[in-house]
């Protein structure tokens, strides 16, 4: 007796997490689920976010791709991949509801970014300073680069979020490895595709051939 109530129970919530998708689902698993280390993994997605746009605008480097040749980049790309592991995390163990809370704060904190690099690339200088040149080469391009980035990370970090929640239910919670890497590719590729054209297009000391 006690067996079928257990089967018929499964069934029922089979057919919830079909019907009404990964924020049902999560909303009655994550129910009274402390928040523990939440604020950490919210902090450091929010600075990986913002210090990928900084140093991007403010190096680019080059590799040698075989068969392409000299490909540049920004060097902050090197690390930003960091914040859709963390992404995947949070959907993961927080839930899609909060991962996207924490998108929608990275993108509040890169707005306010954006706005203070102007107001300082636009003050005059003092009249020996000599570092006006170089201080708008880098920073000049930030409101460029968050305003792309803004665009590019909305349209990959939801798509990460949104696939790694469904391959979730599809598989049900099993797997982590392959929902990862799986919600991974196609929230970078996204966003690549989003964030280049829109960055660098165009801008002195880029190859855009």
């Amino acid at each position: 007796m006690g067996g079928s109530i257990a089967r018929g129970e499964q069934i029922v919530n089979d057919t919830h997490a079909r019907a009404h998708g990964p924020r049902a689902v999560e909303a009655e698993a994550l129910h009274g689920r402390p928040l523990r280390y939440f604020d950490f993994v919210m902090a450091a997605f929010v600075t990986i976010l913002l210090l990928s746009n900084v140093l991007g605008a403010g190096k680019v480097a080059v590799v040698d791709l075989p068969g392409i040749g000299d490909w540049p980049f920004g060097a902050g790309i090197l690390f930003f991949p960091i914040g859709y592991v963390i992404g995947d995390v949070l959907t993961e163990v927080y839930g899609y509801a909060r991962a996207r809370r924490c998108i929608w704060a990275g993108f509040a904190a890169l707005i306010f970014m954006a706005f203070m690099a102007w107001v300082v690339v636009a003050l005059p200088p003092a009249a020996d300073w000599t570092g006006q040149a170089s201080y708008e080469a880098v920073f000049g391009q930030v409101p460029r680069i968050v305003f792309a980035s803004i665009l590019a990370f909305w349209a990959g970090e939801f798509t990460n979020s949104y696939v790694l929640a469904k391959m979730k239910v599809w598989t049900g919670g099993k797997h982590l490895w392959m929902r990862t890497i799986g919600s991974t590719v196609a929230g970078q590729g996204v966003d690549s595709l989003i964030f280049y054209p829109l960055a660098f297009l165009g801008a002195a000391g880029w190859t855009n051939d």
